[in-house]
Formats: structure tokens, sequence, C-alpha cells
């Protein structure tokens, strides 16, 4: 635990160190952005505190509409869902003991939250950096999380080969901090989350297959998790197709994007929950076959 502890301290300091560098010296150059994602240009004029906006994306929601200090309201606050539900995973996993390695799951969860709530509330690059960085730096520690999950058998060389996967997956967050805050790009990103998610879901229905694993509530929540992804990525989607119709004809903006939040911190909270269920399980496989 201690040596879990040390290398976050590390990977932590040394990437968000790294980030602040080099967000200073790329700012200058996002503060007219040329290319700018927005998805309802025309109905932005508002003015507020974090104006002019200088992320390589703007959402369907009308800028400072509700107050002048917070960007796109709705999509800011639905991202502390993340923040409530991540927390909720870590407390209750500190007082339950359970391994490190879903705690640190649980706090990347909850910091994911964090960051989307500033990039929403700012709509700055540094901003989109702290929300787009921890996505990635999470979803490592999921991967690592999943591709333990199920070991029972003894490894030989069992230090070196949990040490390589976690110098990997420090080199990997380095190498995509530096590229990402030298220019976000956003479409590549989209791409790149998305493999990493659904390669993640996929892996997770694999480890289900597991004989140990059989479980009928472990069942149903794989299939909600699945069910609420498929739902959020609807709402995701038609946040960005129809945006200006929703602000224009019909009047009312149901804030997809807001929804897409907070089902979608629904879906990676039954996740953990599977994972560390079927966690459990494996350790208790592994204890009858001793």
């Amino acid at each position: 635990m201690y040596a879990s502890t040390f290398i976050l301290y590390v990977l932590s300091n040394t990437i968000f160190w790294h980030v602040v560098v080099d967000a200073r010296a790329v700012l200058p150059s996002h503060i007219h952005p040329s290319k700018v994602k927005h998805f309802a240009p025309e109905l932005d004029t508002n003015i507020g505190y974090w104006s002019p906006s200088t992320s390589s994306i703007d959402w369907c929601e009308r800028n400072y509409v509700v107050t002048q200090y917070i960007a796109e309201f709705w999509n800011c606050l639905s991202s502390f869902s993340m923040c409530i539900l991540g927390g909720i995973l870590f407390i209750r996993g500190l007082y339950h003991k359970i391994e490190t390695r879903f705690l640190l799951s649980s706090l990347g969860f909850a910091v994911v939250g964090l960051g989307s709530a500033y990039f929403h509330g700012t709509l700055t690059h540094l901003g989109q950096m702290a929300d787009e960085l921890p996505m990635v730096y999470s979803m490592i520690i999921w991967w690592f999380l999943l591709i333990r999950l199920n070991e029972f058998k003894q490894i030989k060389n069992k230090i070196f080969s949990i040490d390589m996967l976690i110098l990997f997956g420090i080199f990997y967050a380095l190498l995509w901090t530096y590229v990402h805050s030298l220019q976000a790009f956003v479409l590549i990103f989209q791409i790149h989350i998305s493999l990493i998610v659904v390669g993640g879901i996929i892996k997770l229905i694999s480890l289900y297959q597991q004989p140990h694993h059989h479980v009928h509530r472990i069942k149903y929540m794989l299939i909600v998790y699945v069910g609420l992804i498929i739902l959020a990525f609807i709402c995701w989607t038609m946040d960005q197709q129809m945006g200006v119709q929703f602000n224009t004809i019909s009047r009312f903006n149901p804030q997809l994007h807001a929804w897409w939040h907070i089902i979608g911190a629904v879906h990676c909270h039954l996740g953990i929950v599977c994972a560390e269920a079927m966690r459990l399980l494996s350790l208790k496989y592994q204890y009858k076959c001793l």
C-alpha cells in the first residue's frame, strides 16, 4: 500500500507540474483560438467573468445565462455527481479496508468530476486539460485494476511484473499529458478516450465470464452498466446534433450534456462496484483452492 501511495504521489506531482509548465507556455496561443468546436455559436453572445473562452470546444448549453461567474451552469453543476459518487465509493472503501487499487479508482473518478466542473464553469484551455487529462489518468488506473482483478495464480516474478505495468501506465500518462498540453485535439481525444472506455467495458464483461464470477446480482448490474453508457452516449450525441434546435425552436434546452454527466457517473459507480464484487469472489475462490 505504501509503495502504491508513493508511486501515486510521484506520478501526480510529475504530471501536474508538467501540465502547468506546458500550459503557461501554450496558453497565449489559445487566448483567441482560431478553431473552436462550437455547437451553437450564434446563440452565445453573453460575456462573463471567464470571457473570452480559450477552450477548443464549447457545448450546446448557452454560456453565462444563470450567472456571470459560471459559463455552463448546468454542465458544471452536474459534474459534481461524479465527485459525490466517487467520494462515496472512496469513503466506503476506507471503511471496509478495500484494496488500494479500488481506492485510487474511486478517487480518480471524483477528480474527473472536479476537472469537469472546472472546465464547464470556465471554458478555459487549462480547464479543458483539467477535465480531459484526469479522464485518461483514471482510465489507466481502471485498466490496471481490471488486468489484476482476477489474479490468484502465483507469479514467479510478481513484483517485477506489477512494476512494469505501473511504469507503462506512468509513461503513457506522461506521454499523453505532453501531447495534449501542446494542443487540445478534440476529435483525437474523443476517439482515444472512447476506445479506452469501450475496451474497459468489454474487459469487465469478459471477466464476468469466469465461472466463479457468475452471480445474478453482478449480471444484472452489468446489464444496467452497459445500458447506462448507451443512454449516456445518446444524450451526448443529441446534445451536439440538436443544440441549436433546443435553444431556438423549442425554447427549452433539456441540458442533455448535463444528463450525460449524471448518467455516466452512475455508470462508473456501478462499474467499480461490479469490479469490487468480482474481486472479492476471486479472493474467495483463491482461498478455497489453497
